[in-house]
């Protein structure tokens, strides 16, 4: 179990999935093929957690002594040197490339915790499962610390996050954060907005995304808005709120997020001395935004717990190579894109959420997905079979404007070009996999109408026509599939060339509702040309 064993946190179920699976699982033996085209609606949520042990639980979780390596870099992914690495009770420092190796660390067995600190920059940290077996492998990305307003404490005011949002304080509430006098004199604060909905949110949020309740209940969390704050005098000196006063925050809710936003949420802030997510207040929806009253400043989060499974998986290249400290995600509609990085053994494990198809994804040596496979819904804990990935397959490349993927489908058509396709695969002989990101018309962004879905083909590897499959999801919550045992529409195969070469087609057929056909039915066209990787 190694680094980064933060958990898959997704949002929004999809429709009737074990229906589904079953379905398709009684299509894929009768036509002996299963893959699937997977179209996901521009952001998919993601995390890794930890255990569902509470480390304010009062329960004894042991110490153990392993190894952490990783790097730190900016927003921009520039490596950043010299900065203090503390695992435990060791220190080090990042070198030139903003690498750091801690050996021997003492850790909390469940929940392993590296903090980084460099002036100019809010702290960075990582929480994790320790694995005592295999080097812990982690990536930080430190947020810029940079002043967005100031007022005298006389006055107070309103001070405007960077990125999204604003903090409201009232005149005459700061003491010095290290002595706890009063101070009268001028605030200096810096702020950031975390934007749950960005690709690599992950990858600079602090921790894991483990919330502890008022109860003492541990699970993930689902997040909805998230903003670091910190106020300084004109020395540098670190302030904080006095004892009993409060100040307003103002946490913005990201577009694709607001349809599932509740009308209250509870507030959570980061412990910066254990690692985990620690609620305290509550917040109340207005607007697009997310409003409630906090006494402290640290890391905030408006954000929800939801149940989980914890999940385990192991990857190797063709050789038996280890697949490590490389980039593992899962992905589901609604949802935001992020993941985590595998150990020394390649190994990824955290919690997910219980009961969601999930999309796993795994990030080659070049930045290009390598693999994806669909997996879940879980009901409990799983460990899955071991995984095996091409050796020196570094996808596909972002320069080759030929490939696109097209679907006509409502009167909307969805276009793909390369930067939005991941991969094209073969799964076995007889099948092959297409991975897009997508789901608004023409990539407009437009959410009003998006598609999400499975798109599924056999193929003897040559061109002809083949049996044809497309799952939908439209809008999240109207679902329509091709009907079977009515005869399934087939892909004209254009042209398949070997590894390397392109995979080129048709196919039109209709959709009827799902799981019940009824008498609606609509037409789709699709037409794609992706470059094989395997």
């Amino acid at each position: 179990m190694g680094i980064n064993k933060r958990s898959f946190f997704l949002r929004a179920p999809l429709l009737n999935v074990k229906k589904h699976l079953k379905q398709i699982s009684m299509k894929a033996k009768k036509a002996k093929i299963f893959s699937s085209l997977i179209v996901i609606m521009a952001t998919v949520t993601i995390f890794f957690a930890c255990k569902k042990t509470s480390p304010d639980s009062g329960s004894s979780t042991p110490t153990v002594s392993s190894s952490v390596s990783g790097q730190i870099t900016d927003l921009n992914n520039v490596p950043i040197s010299n900065a203090t690495v503390t695992a435990g009770t060791s220190t080090t420092s990042t070198d030139i490339n903003g690498h750091f190796t801690v050996e021997k660390a003492e850790l909390n067995k469940d929940a392993g915790f590296v903090q980084i600190t460099k002036p100019g920059y809010f702290n960075g940290s990582r929480t994790f499962i320790v694995n005592v077996n295999s080097v812990n492998n982690v990536k930080i990305e430190m947020i810029p610390k940079v002043v967005s307003g100031n007022f005298a404490t006389t006055s107070g005011n309103i001070v405007n996050v960077s990125g999204g949002g604003s903090v409201s304080f009232v005149a005459n509430t700061m003491t010095n954060a290290t002595t706890g006098a009063a101070y009268n004199g001028n605030v200096y604060v810096s702020t950031f907005y975390l934007n749950p909905a960005d690709t690599n949110f992950s990858q600079y949020m602090p921790g894991d995304l483990r919330g502890i309740s008022t109860n003492n209940q541990q699970n993930i969390l689902k997040v909805f808005g998230m903003a670091s704050v910190e106020m300084d005098d004109a020395s540098g000196e670190k302030l904080q709120l006095a004892t009993g006063k409060t100040a307003t925050i103002t946490l913005p809710i990201p577009s694709s997020l607001q349809a599932g936003a509740p009308a209250t949420i509870p507030l959570w802030y980061f412990d910066e001395t254990k690692g985990f997510w620690k609620q305290e207040g509550s917040a109340t929806k207005q607007g697009a935004n997310y409003v409630g009253s906090v006494a402290h400043f640290t890391f905030w989060a408006a954000g929800q717990l939801t149940s989980s499974v914890q999940l385990t998986a192991k990857f190797s290249d063709t050789s038996g190579k280890a697949f490590a400290n490389k980039l593992i995600t899962i992905s589901s509609e609604d949802s935001t894109t992020t993941g985590d990085y595998t150990d020394s053994s390649g190994t990824v494990s955290g919690l997910v959420p219980a009961n969601e198809l999930l999309v796993m994804k795994a990030v080659g040596n070049c930045g290009q997905v390598v693999y994806t496979k669909i997996i879940g819904p879980f009901s409990k804990d799983t460990v899955l079979s071991d995984i095996t990935i091409s050796a020196n397959n570094c996808g596909q490349n972002s320069s080759d404007t030929s490939q696109y993927i097209n679907l006509t489908l409502f009167n909307y058509t969805y276009s793909w070009n390369y930067s939005r396709i991941t991969e094209l695969k073969a799964d076995s002989s007889s099948y092959f996999t297409i991975s897009i990101l997508g789901g608004s018309p023409n990539d407009t962004g437009d959410s009003s109408t998006y598609f999400s879905g499975e798109l599924t083909f056999i193929s003897n590897a040559a061109p002809g026509n083949y049996t044809f499959f497309l799952y939908s999801i439209i809008n999240g919550n109207l679902a329509y599939n091709t009907y079977y045992p009515n005869a399934d529409p087939t892909s004209n195969v254009t042209q398949f060339d070997a590894v390397g070469g392109y995979i080129e087609g048709t196919a039109s057929g209709w959709l009827k509702n799902f799981p019940v056909a009824t008498t609606d039915s609509f037409p789709f066209t699709c037409s794609y040309r992706v470059k094989r990787v395997q």
